[in-house]
């Protein structure tokens, strides 16, 4: 049993406190201490996330309150590395940690396959190393100086610095204290530039204090689609995405890249190709099938004005329009501006950009609104009326009853007069201002026929007027429009000379009777579903060059992308098995590398990557 062990400082790597432990005990070799530690002398010094720890902790009576679990958390990078990950791949890892099961670890946490690049030595804060020399005698590794992509100090806001330690030692087996030889405490030797500009360092600090409240905090595990979705709905909100979830990849590609420009991001490895599909930024925001590197989730979370909080414990909705209920927007009911509308229906105009609310109450009111509400006096606005209602039609009846004005029942139902003729028409009302165009009509057909002919241009326009109104009684049930096509003449010289008579003494416009051809899409979504089974089935196995399955793809299979494209709402089933079986880019390429290898078998040929990758036409370099 080992009686003592140095005390592990604030946020020191494990690492450490065993380089330090080996100096307190004098040992020369290196295994030595490993074996007292571990039982074991082939064990490899590992910075991140070393194994082992039940044994070590087992091995070390003098402080009966160390976990494996408290090491794991307090000392090593664990909770940088998993925090994106899902709870089972976690947990697997944590157990590999208090277990001998190390050379899976990295393989899990997807170190290996990430294009970001650990650092190559240990790194350190030259303040840092002073205050920790003056408390404690003895400089020491701090776990936040050590993560990738990182180079600034929180505490002291200056650059952090390379020792002269690797961080993978020739010799695998070693490990090497912080000391005043291999790092310059004054700190004369610096390969980091200090000249970055104002806005490289203002996020440098921010990816460096985002990596703190990761590393002191124990959040829980969330699926891997967790995080797409809730970019998603970000992006949403953000107008970078329309609600359907189509990114707008130019547009967000240019403002990523100027929110935190090429110098700041070429020192965190997560440059953007604009012409790059598989590059990170947009492989990040899809439907997640691997997981991504943590300083990419924390450029994702600053860049989308996000925190970690707020990620990982509220789940983002993309409303436009807010939580229901909204308010009735009918001025003829009792209930007017009060928030008594359940129902909303939100669709995404691709003419207009933006998002179309259509909120329908009980009372027949139904209105349209676009989006999103940016203030709260948006929820009390009007695009358009799509329906006035059986409330709002009887109050009509009730003001042409009082005999109002017309526009004064326009100001009080909140309607165009032009609309209010409309509908006094529609309801077969006797409005009083009706009557009274009547009447003024026959005034001036007895005008007409009181005119002298002199030849004067008065006459000629009372020849013309009673021509037009001759028209209008042989052809009561004619429109404007249709009676001009009797007499092009009369209409033009009167449009042109007495147009203000013209429009008073001329039909009420009605609105057309729109022939509704009704389709029983719940019918036509059992029928487009089981076409479109058939059509994936026939993709996937189809010989000869494979196809990637896309709604076009699909589509084109069943001859109805335009359907596919369109319509998709109405036919919700066949919207869902499409998406739970289309394929992402990388799918695509896994489903490709699949057959390469069996294509390889089937030949007899030895399977190497070179040729897998040859075979399947997928380019190295294309996980992120």
């Amino acid at each position: 049993m080992i009686m003592f062990v140095p005390r592990m400082y604030e946020d020191e790597l494990l690492y450490s406190t065993i380089a330090r432990y080996n100096i307190r005990e004098g040992n020369l070799n290196i295994k030595l201490t490993l074996e007292e530690l571990f039982g074991s002398r082939t064990i490899t010094a590992i910075v991140d996330l070393p194994s082992n720890l039940d044994v070590m902790v087992n091995n070390i009576s003098i402080n009966k309150n160390l976990t494996s679990e408290k090491i794991i958390y307090e000392n090593t990078l664990y909770p940088f590395y998993t925090t994106f990950l899902p709870k089972d791949r976690a947990i697997e890892i944590m157990d590999s940690m208090k277990g001998k099961g190390g050379s899976s670890i990295y393989n899990r946490t997807g170190i290996m396959a990430s294009s970001i690049v650990q650092n190559k030595y240990f790194k350190y804060c030259p303040q840092c190393a002073k205050e920790d020399l003056k408390k404690y005698g003895e400089l020491y590794w701090h776990r936040n100086h050590q993560i990738p992509c990182i180079h600034i100090c929180t505490k002291h806001k200056t650059l952090l610095l390379d020792s002269e330690v690797l961080i993978h030692s020739k010799n695998k087996h070693e490990y090497i204290a912080a000391t005043t030889n291999n790092c310059s405490v004054i700190g004369k030797r610096k390969n980091i530039s200090e000249s970055f500009s104002h806005r490289t360092v203002d996020r440098l600090i921010k990816l460096a204090e985002n990596v703190d409240v990761l590393l002191n905090n124990k959040y829980p595990n969330k699926p891997l689609d967790w995080f797409c979705n809730q970019y998603g709905n970000r992006l949403k909100e953000l107008g970078l995405a329309n609600i359907n979830g189509r990114v707008r990849y130019k547009e967000l590609i240019g403002k990523f890249k100027d929110y935190y420009g090429e110098e700041f991001l070429e020192l965190v490895q997560s440059n953007v190709d604009d012409n790059n599909e598989s590059s990170w930024l947009r492989m990040i925001i899809r439907k997640h099938r691997k997981s991504f590197h943590p300083i990419r989730h924390l450029l994702m979370i600053d860049f989308l004005d996000m925190n970690l909080d707020e990620l990982i414990y509220t789940k983002r909705n993309y409303q436009p329009f807010g939580e229901g209920k909204w308010p009735c927007l009918n001025p003829a009911s009792e209930h007017y501006k009060k928030f008594v509308v359940y129902e909303l229906e939100i669709k995404y105009s691709s003419e207009e950009k933006t998002s179309i609310g259509t909120f329908k109450c009980e009372c027949g009111f139904v209105y349209h609104r676009k989006g999103p509400d940016t203030k709260l006096e948006d929820i009390y606005k009007i695009t358009r009326v799509k329906q006035y209602g059986h409330v709002w039609e009887d109050k009509l009846k009730e003001l042409v009853e009082q005999k109002l004005a017309l526009r004064e029942i326009a100001r009080r139902l909140k309607a165009d007069p032009n609309t209010i003729n409309r509908y006094v028409e529609k309801l077969g009302l006797n409005a009083y201002w009706t009557i009274k165009e009547k009447s003024k009509l026959d005034d001036i057909s007895d005008e007409v026929e009181a005119v002298s002919s002199d030849g004067s241009f008065q006459e000629k326009m009372c020849g013309k007027r009673k021509e037009w109104l001759d028209l209008i009684k042989q052809y009561p049930d004619k429109s404007k429009t249709e009676l001009r096509e009797f007499n092009r003449a009369v209409y033009a010289w009167l449009y042109r000379n007495d147009r203000a008579w013209l429009n008073i003494n001329s039909p009420i416009s009605s609105a057309k009777k729109i022939i509704n051809k009704r389709v029983n899409w719940q019918e036509r979504d059992e029928e487009i579903l089981r076409e479109v089974k058939v059509a994936i089935n026939e993709i996937l196995e189809s010989e000869g060059k494979l196809r990637r399955l896309t709604i076009s793809s699909i589509g084109k299979q069943i001859g109805k992308l335009s359907l596919l494209q369109k319509h998709i709402d109405k036919i919700p089933k066949t919207k869902a098995y499409i998406k739970d079986n289309v394929e992402s880019i990388e799918d695509y390429q896994q489903r490709r590398i699949e057959w390469a290898i069996d294509e390889l078998k089937r030949e007899g040929d030895e399977i190497k990557e070179w040729k897998v990758m040859r075979m399947a036409g997928i380019k190295r370099g294309y996980n992120q």
